[in-house]
């Protein structure tokens, strides 16, 4: 059967050898800073980061390691195909919130799947290297269907309320839950609704394309080749999209700063929480400034300022317009530091930086521009929270076998 999703036998961590989850599992590897990358090695000489993340461009390192945990049976390989359900509790400005989808095989060749950001060389180089070492998928991409998944909702709910198959915290005490679909029923249920979707990658892109890549390549010598792990899901209330703030030294006094901007924005001087109250109620693109010490809230005066944007689409999406119509009018020194945090952009910006509050961009944009086959730029969108990288992975079985 020629199918757009299927179940497979993972290989996860073993429940009899590891009893804290939480000590094994890392975010994905785009990520972890080198400061966290110690961190997360002295939690345990298991934990999944030795394997995702190849030290000096050791990537056979990487393998040895993956080996080594299969060896010693603290991985293993799950006995039939399921699919794996996947939950995470979080919260965000003191409300909580749930995020839920399948962790399941995805066909890459499928026409119903975009793309929504451009990729860079370093990363798939740095990808393609560990893909080839390891012979596996070691963390999920992250897509998203278009339209609500009933059935995945429905076996959500029932399952829910069951013991997962394991579950831990992350770095940001957020819980993940899985469970196991292993009925024969459910999948194909599951299967078939998932199918009838057109689909968006959320995050992974990276991933996709060198995997993609790599089946080209090696399609005569492992099964299903032409399928990657991913995460799938719908639109749900916890599917949430994070602003990326923009740190920037203007290498200008404040005076030179806000008369260059005076001549398209109404600029205002607000408190942080006022800031954050007008970014969350205007309609077209607006922004805030934090400048040695101080919050400012910018709103469009001059909308010509837009004509600059030739796409039409584009010009709702803030972290565009911000890098085509306002950064050109700067004169910035160093690279552009990212934070999806105010209170981190402040600390970052510190006395001598300017840091650039953008709003997030909706996740209806982001499914229409991606229908549409347009791609964002990058650092336009920030999933929250992560998948964690260690629960379940796929290995590349050999075609003889």
């Amino acid at each position: 059967m020629n199918q757009t999703i299927k179940p497979f036998k993972a290989t996860y961590y073993n429940p009899a050898s590891v009893k804290d989850y939480s000590a094994v599992t890392c975010p994905p590897y785009d990520v972890i800073s080198s400061q966290q990358l110690k961190a997360l090695r002295r939690k345990s000489p298991d934990n999944f980061s030795w394997v995702l993340i190849a030290d000096n461009g050791n990537y056979k390192q990487s393998a040895q390691c993956l080996n080594r945990l299969l060896k010693d049976k603290i991985l293993i390989d799950d006995d039939q195909d399921s699919l794996y359900l996947y939950e995470q509790t979080f919260k965000v400005k003191g409300k909580s919130l749930r995020r839920f989808g399948i962790l399941s095989l995805l066909k890459m060749d499928k026409k119903g799947i975009f793309p929504h950001e451009y990729t860079l060389s370093a990363p798939k180089k740095d990808r393609k290297k560990i893909i080839a070492s390891t012979k596996a998928n070691l963390s999920p991409i992250f897509v998203i269907a278009t339209k609500h998944l009933f059935q995945l909702e429905k076996i959500y709910q029932a399952y829910r309320k069951t013991k997962p198959f394991f579950k831990c915290f992350d770095r940001d005490s957020n819980l993940n839950k899985v469970w196991k679909i292993s009925q024969r029923q459910e999948i194909d249920r599951l299967c078939r609704e998932i199918s009838a979707s057109k689909m968006v990658i959320a995050d992974g892109h990276h991933r996709f394309e060198i995997t993609f890549d790599y089946f080209k390549k090696n399609k005569n010598r492992f099964k299903d080749l032409n399928y990657i792990l991913a995460y799938l899901t719908g639109p749900q209330e916890g599917l949430l999209i994070l602003p990326t703030h923009r740190i920037i030294n203007i290498n200008q006094n404040t005076d030179s700063i806000f008369k260059t901007l005076q001549s398209y924005f109404h600029i205002q001087k607000v408190s942080q929480g006022v800031l954050e109250k007008h970014l969350d109620s205007q309609g077209q693109f607006c922004f805030g400034i934090f400048h040695k010490g101080k919050f400012f809230f910018l709103k469009l005066k001059d909308k010509k300022i837009l004509d600059k944007i030739e796409n039409k689409l584009y010009r709702g999406l803030d972290a565009y317009v911000f890098h085509q119509a306002v950064l050109p009018l700067f004169k910035s020194a160093g690279q552009i530091q990212y934070s999806h945090s105010i209170d981190e952009s402040k600390a970052i910006a510190g006395k001598s930086d300017t840091a650039f509050i953008l709003r997030a961009v909706p996740l209806e944009t982001v499914l229409e521009i991606s229908r549409k086959g347009f791609r964002f730029p990058q650092k336009s969108t920030y999933f929250y929270p992560k998948l964690l990288s260690g629960l379940v992975i796929r290995r590349f079985k050999n075609l003889s076998r």
